[in-house]
């Protein structure tokens, strides 16, 4: 959001103040004896916002007398907003912790109920909403990275397709390969090996029966030392390897990677269109480039 020139007005915004007092009828209940403040968040797919605005405080002087507490005039968020949560102190405390979440957008309305020694986690301090299109470009920016570099990039599982292990039989050709290269570095470890043999039964490789070398970029797959691949039935897709690739971490990403990614985000965040009207007239951002956003999903057709 920063290299973009994005403002948090991009993000959900944080609610405003719930109005907070006693029961109107006197009741016994749980809530601590002691001043208390409330306040609310939204919840987005992508996260929550801060702390919303503070109410006033409720005092409850006898819980055994007026022990609950009635919210009314919750916030409601926007379209994006899926929950929000709610927050309290505890008796004459400084800190938010949750009271409850409303799995819902609509209630405006609730009543606690709740002892301190009930309370959850504190309020979030930074908002982790995400505004849906920049999400959007920084999906896109990956998967063409990705593709650009022929890598994963963050950890992710994936599966490899194969007709058949590599073998080959004729000794006039003993000198080739047996060994799979497996595509989309740097490969972290491999999770298993299942075939489908002659019979049609499917069938997990155990791991001693295989070498894996995470080391080589692509990282390579061959028969542990003095065994060969098993057979397999013929048809498509006999082989499946299951392997974990990626840097880790986001962070852990190289950081040209990253810069390439930033680079290409923010040309999309503040081109919207392919062809621009200027003062000059028309502009038009190179077809090249935008067409190349389908390059991750292009098929090539078979001859």
């Amino acid at each position: 959001m920063a290299h973009a020139r994005i403002d948090a007005s991009s993000q959900e915004q944080p609610p405003g103040i719930i109005t907070a007092a006693l029961a109107a009828t006197p009741i016994a209940g749980n809530v601590d004896n002691g001043a208390h403040r409330y306040l609310a968040t939204f919840v987005t797919a992508d996260g929550e916002t801060q702390a919303g605005t503070i109410s006033a405080a409720v005092t409850v002087a006898d819980k055994t007398v007026n022990g609950k507490v009635e919210l009314t005039a919750i916030p409601i968020g926007g379209a994006l907003v899926t929950s929000r949560k709610l927050y309290r102190t505890a008796a004459g405390g400084s800190t938010y912790l949750l009271l409850a979440t409303l799995a819902n957008n609509t209630a405006t309305t609730y009543t606690d109920n709740i002892a301190d020694a009930s309370l959850g986690a504190g309020a979030p301090s930074a908002n982790t909403t995400a505004d849906p299109l920049l999400n959007l470009l920084i999906a896109s920016a990956r998967a063409a990275a990705e593709l650009e570099l022929h890598r994963a990039l963050v950890t992710q599982t994936l599966d490899a397709y194969f007709d058949s292990f590599p073998r080959y039989q004729n000794p006039a050709f003993s000198d080739l390969p047996t060994r799979y290269d497996i595509q989309l570095p740097p490969l972290q470890s491999v999770t298993s090996i299942t075939y489908v043999d002659p019979d049609g039964a499917t069938v997990v490789l155990a791991a001693d029966q295989y070498l894996v070398d995470a080391k080589s970029q692509p990282a390579r797959i061959a028969p542990a030392y003095g065994l060969s691949w098993p057979s397999t039935r013929e048809q498509a897709n006999a082989v499946i390897v299951r392997f974990v690739a990626g840097y880790g971490a986001a962070a852990a990403v190289p950081a040209c990677v990253r810069n390439w990614m930033l680079v290409r985000i923010k040309t999309l965040w503040e081109n919207r269109d392919q062809i621009v009207v200027g003062t000059n007239g028309l502009v038009q951002i190179p077809p090249a480039f935008i067409d190349g956003l389908l390059d991750s999903e292009r098929v090539s057709a078979r001859v």
